[in-house]
């Protein structure tokens, strides 16, 4: 599901997690890799724990997320902020999960999360660009 929804008004993809040099590198990245033509905002949000990543969400209505898989401090995880996205988020959204875990391991993590669409396992944030940023046929 490339990202044609970018043509939409909320240009903005957040960056959730609750580690700050992460977040920066994700976010450092991303704007690295991304093409300048195509206009976004890109928003690294601090979160300790689930809720407030759920906050963010709905603080920001992104079009984008990039969710990381747990939280240090917290029983829950993305996981659970993802399965909240399914019940709750009723606008057109790409969610990406990222963790410092191979592929598979983090697919599984996610397993059942609906709203997963791309998975970042370590630091291939140029192919996730190139995923979001290809023309949907």
């Amino acid at each position: 599901m490339p990202l044609g929804i970018f043509g939409k008004p909320r240009r903005e993809i957040i960056i959730v997690g609750d580690h700050g040099a992460a977040l920066e590198h994700a976010k450092k990245r991303i704007e690295f890799f991304w093409p300048p033509e195509i206009k976004v905002k890109i928003i690294a949000v601090y979160c300790v724990s689930a809720v407030e990543a759920v906050e963010a969400v709905q603080e920001y209505r992104p079009a984008l997320i990039l969710l990381h898989a747990v939280f240090k401090n917290d029983k829950r995880t993305g996981k659970d902020v993802a399965l909240w996205i399914d019940r709750n988020y009723k606008h057109p959204i790409l969610v990406a999960a990222y963790a410092d875990l191979p592929e598979e391991e983090l697919r599984k993590f996610f397993d059942g999360a609906q709203c997963i669409h791309y998975f970042i396992a370590g630091d291939r944030f140029r192919d996730f660009v190139e995923y979001c940023t290809q023309k949907q046929e």
